[in-house]
């Protein structure tokens, strides 16, 4: 909700004496009071007059109580420094390359999560690159941590976008999928060459588990050659969670009856985790019997 400028409804300075704040009071409650307006005024000037009286009683009554006052006087100059703050990051971007002003933007627009509108920022500018015949790259604008931090940005929003149940195609929720993939694994590339990432590596991992399970999903992509298993070893995932990923895949392979891969899978799963849970029914399924769970 927008705070309202007390002091300026009582027209008065902010360090006003109590005694000043009172005499405002009193001078307006007076002038808009609802007992006091001229029989000529018109609906609309009754209606104006009345929402004055109400803040300026408002106004009173928070200005008048000195814990409110204070409390209330924090909150407005945290509000003007919020609004100085914005606008000195206005005048920034005026000052700067035109691309970086524009690479800055479709940051904060990502960082509150305004996916589509960040992502078609971004490939505005990767189009505008690409007709010149220069590559693209973050990197040119920011430093190494911070885009770092606005390639995870951008990945998550292709993320989320290609899970998104709106008016976009197949093809295109694949393709977005496909280009935060290659994001995330670039971040996970990254991080090994120089660390800076460590608080999001985790659940970058988690997130391309989620994507490669997807790939080998009857509800993903039919070819599920597009994702080696090779990319799962590279997640550098725990045994047991590597194991159950090949459990997963397993059980999709079953599901589209490619079944000796489907033995493959599974049996890799057991070589990691001979007691991997959960697996009862894909053995009966694949004729399977070395595990007892």
């Amino acid at each position: 909700m927008k705070t309202p400028n007390y002091y300026q409804i009582l027209e008065i300075k902010r360090n006003a004496t109590p005694y000043e704040i009172k005499q405002a009071f009193r001078k307006l409650a007076k002038k808009y009071h609802p007992d006091k307006l001229d029989t000529n005024f018109n609906s609309g000037q009754v209606d104006y007059a009345k929402r004055m009286f109400r803040d300026i009683c408002n106004a009173y009554d928070v200005l008048q109580d000195n814990k409110r006052k204070a409390d209330y006087d924090r909150i407005l100059q945290n509000i003007e420094h919020q609004k100085l703050s914005y606008q000195s990051y206005i005048d920034r971007l005026k000052t700067i390359n035109p691309d970086h002003a524009n690479l800055e933007m479709l940051f904060q627009e990502l960082l509150h999560r305004n996916y589509k509108t960040g992502i078609t920022m971004y490939e505005k500018l990767c189009k505008k690159y690409e007709n010149k015949g220069k590559k693209w790259s973050i990197d040119n604008f920011f430093n190494y941590e911070d885009s770092r931090d606005c390639e995870f940005l951008i990945a998550e929003a292709y993320h989320n976008l290609s899970y998104s149940n709106g008016d976009s195609s197949t093809d295109e929720c694949i393709r977005r999928l496909e280009l935060a993939m290659s994001m995330y694994e670039s971040l996970l590339s990254a991080e090994g060459k120089r660390p800076c990432f460590k608080h999001f590596i985790k659940e970058v991992k988690d997130r391309l588990k989620r994507i490669y399970l997807y790939h080998f999903s009857v509800e993903g992509y039919k070819n599920t050659t597009q994702i080696p298993i090779t990319k799962i070893q590279e997640l550098n995932l725990s045994k047991r969670e590597t194991a159950w990923m090949y459990k997963k895949i397993a059980e999709f392979y079953v599901e589209i009856r490619l079944i000796p891969e489907a033995r493959e899978m599974l049996l890799m799963a057991f070589d990691l985790q001979p007691n991997l849970s959960g697996t009862k029914k894909i053995c009966k399924t694949l004729n399977i019997h070395n595990n007892p769970i």
